[in-house]
């Protein structure tokens, strides 16, 4: 697959909510009820006039039943099936550059899976992220590079060394940020949210 740029993810995003807002005869505040996000945010990200967060992202899938893949992405992924496989080699991805770091949507071109792998780099920070909200379904965190520090309501900071992990409710706050000298990468496996679209 490769990189992805910034404009490409941008236009297929407009084009694909565009078009499901079509197929299911929703209006944008239809669409800003389902998934909390506010109607003008909506209408900038439909005329390519805004560039949603990971977060933004996230809320759309859960809302309007999509995977995360078909966002970022675009249209034209195989369902996951029966025997089915995907491969990526070193640099291959969906590149999404998010405000925590940057994503790299794995096994992408397979749409309605179950998991949801991305390795994200984590700049080096000097300051403790805001912790974000959560969303649907477990998620495991396994550092690759660290040290991570990791937070979650209502615990304390967490200090993940390379080769460690942590499996958590993603429904519950939570956040993440280089703690080391360097940058971090760590591969984030979410259970990819699975809705059936409701029609209006």
């Amino acid at each position: 697959m490769g990189h992805v740029s910034r404009f490409e993810r941008a236009n297929s995003l407009s084009r694909l909510l565009r078009r499901i807002r079509r197929e299911n005869d929703w209006t944008l505040a239809a669409v800003a009820e389902k998934t909390g996000i506010a109607v003008s945010t909506l209408s900038k990200i439909e005329n390519n006039q805004t560039s949603p967060n990971f977060d933004v992202l996230t809320r759309l899938c859960e809302g309007i039943g999509l995977d995360l893949s078909e966002l970022v992405g675009g249209a034209g992924f195989a369902t996951f099936a029966h025997g089915s496989r995907t491969v990526n080699r070193e640099g291959d991805g969906i590149v999404y550059d998010a405000a925590r770091g940057q994503y790299c949507v794995l096994s992408g071109e397979l749409a309605q899976k179950a998991l949801l792998p991305m390795l994200v780099r984590l700049p080096k920070e000097t300051r403790e992220p805001k912790v974000v909200d959560g969303h649907a379904g477990e998620e495991f965190l396994y550092v690759v590079n660290g040290p991570v520090k990791f937070y979650m309501e209502p615990y304390s900071a967490l200090l993940l060394q390379t080769g460690e992990s942590v499996h958590f409710d993603g429904r519950i706050p939570h956040g993440f940020v280089a703690a080391g000298e360097d940058d971090a990468v760590i591969l984030a496996v979410c259970e990819a949210a699975r809705f059936e679209r409701e029609k209006a």
